[in-house]
């Protein structure tokens, strides 16, 4: 996992009702990505992410809601094709900035700096 700050869109339907919202993530993989999500999410609940990557157009990307704390959400791919995954790759590479570690800590100056991006409005 790597720490990647991003806004996300994040669509989804609830009975007839057909939702966007907003998200900022934290932390970025092939499988998944970490993010902070304002409004109530339920977990398993099915999504379309919309993630910018650098260089390459806004990736469409399905998932699902694999963890819920607070306001702090983790989202599994559940549709990734080859092309997304090696855009995903690319990006992560080319990323500047810290990973997290084996143990999904992130590094004091990769939480700073994610804490004053935190004060965005959706």
């Amino acid at each position: 996992r790597h720490i990647f700050e991003a806004r996300i869109g994040i669509r989804l339907q609830r009975g007839r009702q057909r939702l966007t919202l907003h998200g900022w993530t934290r932390d970025f993989s092939e499988s998944g990505l970490g993010a902070f999500v304002a409004e109530a999410l339920v977990l398993g609940e099915l999504v379309t992410l919309e993630v910018p990557l650098p260089n390459c157009d806004k990736q469409v990307i399905p998932a699902k809601i694999a963890r819920v704390l607070g306001t702090e959400c983790g989202f599994q791919f559940t549709a990734l094709s080859a092309e997304q995954r090696t855009r995903i790759r690319a990006a992560l590479k080319s990323s500047p900035g810290d990973s997290l570690s084996q143990q999904g800590t992130m590094t004091t100056s990769g939480y700073r700096r994610l804490r004053s991006r935190l004060r965005f409005s959706v």
